[in-house]
């Protein structure tokens, strides 16, 4: 049965529930789990952590983690062209496949080129999302080479629903309850997507369904299941720089976890099996070279067990393993490409998180060993001194690893299974200072990056040949207190492909963004502006090196809370009808206004 399907039937039997707003924290005190192997309050770890609460997914009326993270230092996201296009993540320079992603500890990358396509991760059910930036290859080995989001899910008592329409056909419908029922804890987020766009076959339908339940089975003892699935469809009207007016893309995602906690005096354990996988269907009966047709499925199945001993009140120590095995089936019209081949990799890893008085380190070290490229060792030091009046400085040095892809090692002819790891050595220093509803921040980094993947033209083989740099600063100031909330960053960011001497494409070297809330009483209006400077981009014409030009961004939300039940809201998405591309040769799309309704039941 299809998603659309299961998720009306759901809609009508959750009206009846109470919803309550998930409830947000302030800076100070929040809590993180992404950034080490315990939690620990985000101003006590010496590294670059983000948290983007429930609260300002709402008021910015955000339907994709995407449009979230285009708004923090040093990330950039790049759309090829309306929603539900490809669109990728470079988090401070680094290359769009090397950030891993987590929904609730699952890792979400995609083993077949090892990248993740953010235009089908919404925000339906999301409590928060937490981006820690730097190499954490110390803690969840491959893939986080240039840093870490994770997706966490919130809990509701009762339902909220909302729906939401606009331009071009757009219409879409989210929901997200709970419910307690004894020992049993229920959870169910999900949404319906259909939208045509605004040219020609660039439409995109989508679909979403999340359901977990988690059992606590005693005191300190809980076992859980998390279900996802999710489809899409959506048109390509672009191809090489040309309409294609019958090119599309269907992809589907099916997870399934399952997590167990057990917690007794000073000892903790968390333990998680989970399953990804993914399909991909490409058609395209107009293509005249003949490549009218492709199916990908990519799996991956991974189990890993976290253990931690508090020492004392503020120190600890953790160590766990973990192993995956990945595999790929990839067919075209021309034959089969890859026939279930894979990889598999375990490994052991530690943490120690020690305080001396105002001195705080985390010190970190993991070992994977896999059974194509051997094995590799990355260690993490982050020191943090807490001075007086609420300011912090820390510094950290850290080693990241991307593994070769299935696809880099295995696709005939290009395919390379002698190829080792890209490696990273990282450096950052940092310092934040808050007073009252303050925050200023100011972070500098440099990233030198080798064994860098790349494709050779004289073999037509993958290698290991090229290095990078990259480099800059982060400085981010906020406020918040009485009916304003205030976000600005800006990022300086330098990098450089050390065998030609040229920027890496598509990384803007001056960002900046802001996001400001002004919510008196019942209502709340919320700006958005993104600035992304100019970039070197390939032409898809010609193929070669072109500035793609500068651009700035500005999106306005609105709420009305007329009733404990009842919101009315709307938004105005590019709202100065800005001409740009966020990759060339894919425009983005012009002012859009979309309005809704949030239903809140008792």
């Amino acid at each position: 049965m299809r998603l659309l399907s299961v998720l009306i039937g759901i809609l009508g039997g959750v009206i009846p529930v109470l919803a309550q707003d998930t409830p947000t924290r302030s800076y100070e005190g929040t809590l993180v789990v992404t950034a080490s192997l315990e939690e620990e309050e985000l101003s006590s770890v010496p590294a670059t952590v983000d948290v983007i609460e429930a609260k300002e997914i709402d008021n910015r009326q955000a339907t994709g983690v995407a449009d979230l993270l285009n708004t923090l230092p040093a990330m950039t996201v790049v759309r090829s062209g309306s929603a539900g296009q490809v669109t990728s993540l470079f988090t401070r320079g680094s290359n769009s496949n090397q950030t891993l992603v987590l929904w609730n500890g699952i890792e979400l990358n995609d083993p077949y080129f090892g990248g993740f396509n953010w235009a089908f991760l919404p925000t339906d059910g999301v409590e928060r999302v937490e981006v820690a930036r730097g190499p954490f290859s110390s803690l969840y080995g491959a893939d986080a080479l240039g840093g870490v989001v994770q997706v966490l899910s919130g809990r509701l008592t009762g339902a909220r629903l909302n729906l939401e329409a606009g331009q071009n056909n757009y219409w879409r419908g989210g929901l997200t309850a709970g419910a307690q029922l004894g020992s049993v804890r229920l959870d169910l987020a999900g949404h319906l997507r259909r939208g045509d766009g605004q040219v020609e076959n660039d439409f995109y339908d989508g679909e979403d369904l999340m359901v977990r339940a988690d059992w606590s089975m005693g005191p300190g003892m809980s076992l859980g299941v998390l279900v996802r699935g999710a489809e899409a469809e959506t048109g390509i009207p672009y191809s090489g720089g040309q309409p294609s007016p019958r090119r599309q893309i269907s992809w589907q995602e099916r997870l399934v976890g399952v997590p167990f906690h057990f917690e007794s005096g000073d000892w903790k354990l968390d333990a998680q099996v989970s399953g990804v996988t993914y399909d991909n269907a490409f058609r395209d009966p107009d293509d005249l070279f003949g490549f009218t047709a492709s199916d990908t499925e990519s799996q991956a199945v991974r189990a890993r067990a976290v253990a931690r001993y508090r020492l004392k009140t503020d120190s600890w120590f953790a160590f766990g393993s973990e192993a995956e095995d990945t595999e790929v089936t990839d067919a075209s019209v021309f034959g089969t490409n890859l026939d279930g081949e894979g990889q598999r990799t375990w490994a052991l890893f530690s943490e120690l998180h020690y305080r001396l008085g105002r001195v705080g380190i985390d010190a970190g070290l993991r070992h994977d060993d896999n059974d194509v490229f051997g094995g590799k060792t990355s260690p993490r030091l982050g020191i943090q001194v807490d001075l007086p009046a609420g300011t912090r400085v820390w510094t950290s040095y850290g080693e990241g690893f991307q593994a070769p892809s299935v696809g880099e090692l295995f696709f005939p002819i290009s395919g390379n299974p002698d190829l080792q790891p890209e490696t990273s050595k990282s450096l950052e220093v940092g310092a934040d200072h808050q007073q009252g509803g303050f925050r200023l921040g100011l972070v500098g980094f440099h990233n030198d990056l080798s064994n860098l993947i790349e494709f050779d033209f004289a073999t037509f083989r993958n290698v290991n040949v090229g290095r990078a740099r990259t480099r800059g600063f982060e400085a981010e100031v906020g406020y918040g207190a009485g009916r304003w909330t205030l976000r600005w960053n800006g990022t300086y960011l330098e990098t450089a492909d050390l065998d030609t001497g040229e920027p890496l494409l598509r990384r803007p070297r001056d960002s900046s963004s802001l996001v400001a809330t002004y919510a008196p009483d019942a209502w709340s209006l919320t700006l958005t502006g993104r600035y992304t400077g100019d970039r070197e981009d390939v032409d898809p014409l010609t193929f070669e090196r072109r500035l793609n030009e500068s651009y700035l961004r500005l999106d306005l939300a609105g709420r009305w809370n007329a009733t404990r039940h009842l919101a009315p809201y709307v938004r105005l998405e590019n709202l100065t009808d800005e001409q740009y591309e966020e990759a060339l040769g894919f425009p983005a799309p012009g002012i859009t206004l979309i309005g809704g309704v949030s239903l809140r039941y008792e």
